[in-house]
């Protein structure tokens, strides 16, 4: 692992026991780093995508050249938190200029996952590479151990808070666009601030974006106020085939890929149709099934009450939060929708055990 720090810039170090507070083990190598490649998870949502972004761009400011590349396209409503166009994006597997980009990095930073399968087309050439790879990460990791330093506090409401944690490690100005970008990734992920990951690390990074410009009005206009005809038409069919089960405690919604050609209705523009399915009363487990091919799903969980949905998840070798988790599961609909219904039934059966 590289070691020193080029840039001159002194690093404060933490303070011991202050989970939010970047270790010298990962600044060190961060700040060392002039090649940084930044990458995240397959299908990027607003922290995967606004916490890499403000990441890049607090290290360019500190001298580095670093590069950002995504599997896939994040949804155009977050286009907030990436409005200069910083994140390529692949087209199908990875250029033999990509691979090059990534096997000559000095320092590989992966952000909001810590599974080498969540990294798709990107895992090959990542792990391929001699460059150090540090993991900036706010769920639980299974496998520290891939990577050179891991840096994951699932205490933390986003990814997001981390990398603004590592500005004010390093110290400097916290511009707009870094300030959005880091806004749009704690918001997200927080619900904007009403779920129970809202703590007050969340709280008090709003405030200090805040203070750096950030217009919290006109970002949630931007991303929840500007739904396509098409994407809501589309919504408004997985709300009709609502399905209840369990009593009422468990209700969930299919999108096919039939329903995504017919709709015209691109994956990443799905984002957020798990969070409409939460209005039903009574459930207290909700998901989304959605078809990415035949025989291949894509299942979002949500939790409303005191039930963890990680379990359900993890059942299916996915993972995530208490309150939101995901998997990927093959088969027809009925089946996987039959599966997930009986881990949901365990779950609340083991919750009863446990309460007895």
């Amino acid at each position: 692992m590289a070691a020193g720090n080029p840039s001159g810039r002194r690093v404060r170090g933490s303070r011991e026991g202050k989970a939010f507070e970047p270790p010298a083990r990962l600044l060190e190598p961060l700040l060392a780093a002039r090649r940084p490649f930044l990458c995240t998870h397959i299908y990027p949502d607003g922290d995967a995508l606004g916490s890499t972004v403000a990441l890049s761009r607090i290290l360019r400011a500190n001298g580095a050249a670093p590069s950002v590349l995504l599997t896939h396209p994040a949804p155009e409503k977050l286009s907030a938190a990436d409005r200069e166009g910083i994140a390529a994006v692949l087209d199908g597997e990875p250029t033999a200029a990509q691979c090059a980009e990534v096997a000559g990095a000095d320092a590989i930073i992966v952000l909001d996952t810590s599974d080498p399968d969540r990294l798709g087309r990107l895992e090959g050439p990542v792990f391929a590479s001699p460059a150090p790879k540090l993991l900036i990460d706010h769920h639980i990791c299974s496998d520290p151990g891939i990577f050179d330093v891991a840096w994951s506090v699932p205490e933390s409401p986003s990814t997001g808070n981390l990398v603004l944690r590592i500005h004010e490690a390093i110290g400097g100005e916290l511009d707009r666009p870094t300030a959005d970008a880091l806004f749009v990734a704690i918001a997200t992920d927080t619900g904007w601030f009403q779920f129970s990951n809202a703590t007050p690390e969340a709280f008090r990074a709003a405030a200090v974006l805040r203070g750096a410009g950030v217009d919290p009005e006109a970002l949630h206009r931007e991303i929840h106020e500007r739904s396509t005809p098409e994407r809501t038409r589309a919504l408004g069919e997985v709300l009709a085939g609502l399905r209840i089960e369990l009593g009422g405690r468990v209700a969930y919604g299919t999108f096919t890929a039939a329903d995504r050609s017919r709709h015209g209705v691109p994956l990443e523009e799905l984002d957020g149709f798990i969070d409409a399915l939460k209005q039903v009363r009574g459930a207290e487990i909700v998901f989304l099934i959605v078809e990415l091919s035949p025989g291949r799903f894509k299942v979002s969980l949500r939790s409303k009450g005191a039930v963890d949905v990680h379990p359900v998840a993890s059942r299916f070798g996915g993972g995530g939060h208490a309150k939101a988790a995901g998997c990927r599961l093959e088969g027809t609909l009925a089946e996987v929708a039959d599966r997930l219904v009986a881990a949901c039934r365990e779950v609340f059966d083991e919750r009863g055990v446990a309460g007895a």
